[in-house]
């Protein structure tokens, strides 16, 4: 398989070198470097692929996951709150960033941008079940519940929104309710 990424990558770079302006190309190519683990040349092909076509987002979502997995948290946030005020819907970007502000205990800038997100996918189990972590993490049990019984009835299958209901019900000291969710969680 290397060998083959080594074919690709010398195709492309000769594709590259009659034609810059080859979106698909450098994506290709960012695809091969972070394959290899070259993530910082992967960054520059995906720009470079963002600099030809400015509506390629997902382009700038992998570079802000990159960032974020070379520890370039600041970078990484700057990068999707860019792409959000570009393509405020793009959910995936919305739980990264709210999770990159929750990192740095920014709690209510991570509701705000939940809540945004919201507005475009309201049936969102991700966001749902996010917005319960944060609120929980504000101490504010109440709405922290009701988004969880919100992701829970969106997504049953998924225990951990039960499982953290029950953490409520038992901080609520409501013990009844606990086992309750305690059972339904194990049963999905």
């Amino acid at each position: 398989e290397l060998g083959d990424n080594k074919k690709a990558k010398q195709i492309l770079l000769n594709l590259l070198e009659r034609n810059t302006d080859s979106c698909r190309s450098h994506i290709l190519l960012a695809k091969i470097y972070e394959s290899e683990g070259g993530n910082r040349k992967a960054i520059d092909e995906y720009v470079q692929a963002i600099d030809i076509n400015k509506k390629d987002y997902d382009s700038y979502f992998k570079v802000a996951c990159l960032l974020d997995g070379l520890d370039k948290k600041e970078e990484a946030t700057q990068m999707l709150t860019g792409l959000l005020n570009k393509k405020p819907d793009y959910e995936k970007a919305s739980i990264l960033l709210g999770d990159l502000l929750i990192q740095n205990q920014m709690y209510k800038e991570a509701v705000n941008v939940y809540h945004e997100a919201l507005k475009y996918n309201e049936l969102s189990f991700d966001l749902n079940y996010s917005l319960g972590i944060v609120y929980t993490m504000l101490n504010d049990f109440q709405r922290a519940k009701e988004y969880y019984e919100k992701a829970a009835e969106l997504n049953s299958l998924l225990y951990h929104a039960k499982l953290s209901l029950a953490q409520i019900a038992i901080i609520y000291g409501e013990l009844d309710e606990a086992e309750m969710y305690l059972f339904e969680s194990l049963k999905d």
